[in-house]
């Protein structure tokens, strides 16, 4: 039966009403005080309007300095209760019972703080210095100017509970017996109710602090065993859901941090919420610095800002391409979102793309197809017109038959070199081309290039100069890749270099790598045109290049080459003074 909480409820009342017991008679004794007290009370406060009264004048006339404290041992014997007076500073001016001059100042008892502001006031406490409880009475002194004093009277606290102490006696000694009662009828409970509910609160408390891995151990079969069942159940729902919300926010985490592709995140006023590690690095910021603030506060892009309070207003996805300084201008494809919950949309999500590079790749393959089109069409163009005023007549005629084909195969060659060239440069750039890294010796391979180009420098009546100075260190380097950029650079400067000139290539060590110098007596370049030299398809002079068979790929061919070695170039040239292409390659340690 007692395994109910039922039960236990029923002796817990049967308890109660015994405590009702007890509290009806605490009620009763302070009703019996509750009347004395009213007697004595009236009684104090006759007395004591009649001594403020008296002393009326008193305090208006500035009586001398003993006059209180004799008028208050006076007044003592015809009231039978000590006589306090105390100045509207709460100094005391005269005691009944003690000198004056030892007590302390009263202006912080309650009674006298009302007694100061007009009224009667009344307090019941423990004197330190007659050393038991007293009961204090205190009334204004006033005169035309308003509180001048107080009067306080008081009588020992026993004085007002004399004549009940019989019957509080009796009350006391039913209520014992009643506690008694109710000790014996409560610990019978404890140790089934009140520890059981007290482990609980400790777990709950554990739970609530995170410590979810708490467990009970109450085995009742009553409601409280079944609470208790049910607390362990919800810690592991909770150990469970915590587990699994902490795996999605990690996996969330790790997809945003890995992202390449920016990601902001605002609330419905504009303030950011969240900013993945993709748009610290695109425009420089930090993440604590950023959250809460606006997202014109933090980029500092007025478009930006409009597009996403755009899409929190339409509560509808938005896709635009805008511009942004991250710090230099870059080219992005934003899309957006709403962030919902039950309540509606939240928010605004963000996901920023940079496409600068892919927009830039357009622009130049619109260029590529633009150039090679009008370098294939030149060629062809004067193919077929010759093959026409061939087939118009120009056939019979045996001396002009010959040059138009000589003509002809001119721009077939041409046609060669420029798809021959066009095809190594989309190898290189697209990383098709295998790239064969061995030790190489640098020396060796430019005396082979130049010995190639020696018979077409011979034909310009030109001289072509070799200088290696000191001993190489050896690279690692594709020869084949590398005797193509020597051969480029060396058949420019023969080209652009007119009859009797000087050719002189300049190899040393430098640094920890290898710097090679080409150098000719040429036309020279521009100081404008240098920085648009390794562009493809462009020429300084394009009538002059076409006219001596270039193609406009053979520097942008060494470029490339030469960011496959992790190298570099420079130019250095002057026009009518010629031009000098210096690249450096970095080498092995090892000597040759």
């Amino acid at each position: 039966m007692f395994r109910s909480i039922r039960w236990r409820l029923t002796a817990i009342i049967f308890s109660v009403t015994a405590i009702f017991l007890f509290l009806l008679g605490f009620y009763l004794m302070n009703a019996m005080e509750q009347h004395s007290y009213d007697n004595i009370r009236k009684r104090l406060l006759s007395n004591a309007n009649l001594i403020a009264s008296d002393l009326r004048e008193a305090f208006t006339n500035e009586p001398g300095k003993d006059f209180f404290q004799e008028y208050t041992r006076r007044a003592k014997e015809d009231i039978d209760a000590r006589i306090t007076i105390i100045a509207p500073d709460g100094t005391v001016l005269g005691d009944s019972v003690l000198d004056k001059e030892s007590m302390a100042n009263h202006a912080d008892g309650p009674e006298v703080k009302k007694a100061l502001n007009g009224k009667e006031g009344t307090a019941t406490r423990y004197s330190t210095t007659l050393r038991q409880r007293m009961f204090y009475l205190a009334v204004p002194v006033k005169t035309e100017t308003g509180v001048a004093g107080v009067v306080r009277v008081s009588i020992p606290w026993t004085e007002i509970g004399a004549a009940y102490n019989q019957v509080r006696l009796s009350i006391v000694a039913a209520v014992l017996i009643v506690l008694i009662l109710t000790v014996v009828v409560a610990s019978s409970f404890t140790s089934n109710l009140v520890v059981p509910l007290q482990e609980m609160t400790r777990v709950a408390h554990q739970m609530a602090e995170g410590k979810l891995d708490a467990t009970l151990n109450v085995r009742s079969e009553d409601e409280i065993g079944a609470l208790s069942r049910g607390l362990n159940y919800m810690a592991q729902r909770l150990r469970d859901n915590i587990r699994q919300i902490t795996e999605e926010r990690n996996k969330v985490k790790a997809i945003l941090t890995s992202m390449n592709d920016g990601v902001i995140a605002i609330d419905r006023n504009g303030a950011i919420l969240l900013i993945n590690p993709a748009v610290e690095r695109m425009f420089d910021i930090k993440y604590e610095n950023s959250v809460g603030k606006t997202v014109i506060e933090v980029i500092r892009n007025f478009e930006l800002e409009k597009l996403l309070h755009e899409a929190l207003e339409s509560n509808e996805s938005l896709t635009r391409e805008l511009q942004l300084m991250a710090p230099e201008p870059r080219s992005f494809r934003i899309s957006t979102a709403p962030l919902t919950n039950e309540s509606g949309v939240v928010g605004v999500v963000a996901v920023m793309r940079d496409i600068t590079a892919f927009r830039e790749v357009e622009r130049m393959k619109t260029e590529f197809v633009a150039n090679v089109s009008h370098e294939l069409r030149t060629p062809l163009t004067s193919i077929k017109g010759f093959v026409e005023t061939l087939l118009d007549g120009a056939l019979e005629d045996q001396a002009t038959a010959r040059h138009f084909l000589e003509i002809i195969n001119d721009e077939a060659d041409r046609l060669n070199r420029l798809i021959s060239d066009l095809l190594s440069l989309s190898r290189i750039e697209a990383k098709q081309r295998e790239v064969h890294k061995k030790p190489l010796d640098l020396e060796k391979l430019i005396y082979n290039s130049s010995s190639i180009l020696i018979p077409l420098a011979t034909e310009k009546n030109q001289s072509l100069n070799v200088n290696i100075i000191g001993r190489l260190p050896v690279i690692d380097a594709d020869e084949d890749m590398l005797g193509q950029l020597m051969i480029n650079l060396v058949d420019n400067a023969i080209k652009y270099t007119p009859e009797g000139g000087q050719i002189s290539i300049r190899a040393e060590q430098w640094n920890d790598g290898v710097k090679v110098a080409v150098s000719d007596t040429g036309i020279g370049i521009a100081r404008e045109s240098i920085p648009r030299l390794f562009e493809r398809f462009y020429r300084v002079d394009k009538a002059r290049s076409r006219e001596m068979g270039g193609t406009g790929l053979g520097l942008a061919i060494v470029k490339h080459i030469l960011e496959v070695h992790n190298g570099k170039i420079q130019v250095e040239s002057r026009l009518g003074k010629g031009s000098t292409f210096t690249f450096y390659i970095p080498a092995k340690q090892s000597r040759a």
